[in-house]
């Protein structure tokens, strides 16, 4: 896959509603979060959009100018109505979606990503923990977004696990991916974020 087969999507629409402010504004290493991101996944994909609430979409036309941004569709979805958002503006083949919470992914750990990727509409990591990670994940858009829209037109409380059982995913465990245990640590709390440096 190069990268005309592959866009990036950032997903920074979540409530922070642990964190009490806005996360994708949060500042680790002398970069926000959300540049952060862009970075990371910039370098390999044809383009790299912000997925965001309508709520947000003052602050951060006013902060990002000259960024792509793409509202929700589905209101109060979560990260569910996000990847939607994602997919439904994706142009290429491919949609790397990246949550803006996970400081710790690199441009290694996409590309090591993009290259595990298989002809499965999604590759996704497993965590050291057992858990799956679909927000740091490749999804064939064409062959998603209809399971995905069908899931949310008829189960209101569906989550993204739920969408990963209805399409072929390959599993990738995350200590194939470089970096260290923390790669796919997601940051929810002022907790989380004071413990960044430690």
């Amino acid at each position: 896959m190069n990268s005309n087969d592959l866009s990036g999507f950032i997903l920074a629409g979540g409530k922070s509603s642990r964190m009490k402010t806005d996360k994708a504004f949060l500042k680790f290493q002398d970069a926000t979060f959300l540049e952060r991101a862009f970075k990371t996944l910039s370098p390999r994909c044809k383009i790299t959009k912000i997925v965001i609430n309508k709520y947000q979409k003052a602050q951060f036309e006013d902060a990002f100018p000259s960024s792509d941004l793409i509202v929700d569709l589905y209101h109060e979805r979560g990260a569910l109505g996000g990847i939607h958002a994602a997919l439904k503006n994706c142009e290429t083949d491919f949609a790397f979606i990246l949550a803006v919470d996970l400081p710790f992914v690199t441009t290694e750990t996409v590309k090591k990503l993009i290259e595990a990727s298989s002809e499965s509409s999604a590759t996704v990591p497993r965590q050291n923990n057992g858990r799956l990670q679909p927000l740091c994940a490749v999804y064939r858009a064409k062959a998603c977004l209809p399971k995905l829209e069908e899931l949310l037109e008829h189960d209101d409380s569906a989550s993204v696990r739920d969408f990963l059982k209805l399409i072929d995913a390959n599993i990738v465990e995350a200590n194939l991916l470089g970096g260290d245990e923390k790669v796919l640590l997601n940051v929810n709390s002022p907790e989380d974020l004071s413990s960044l440096t430690d």
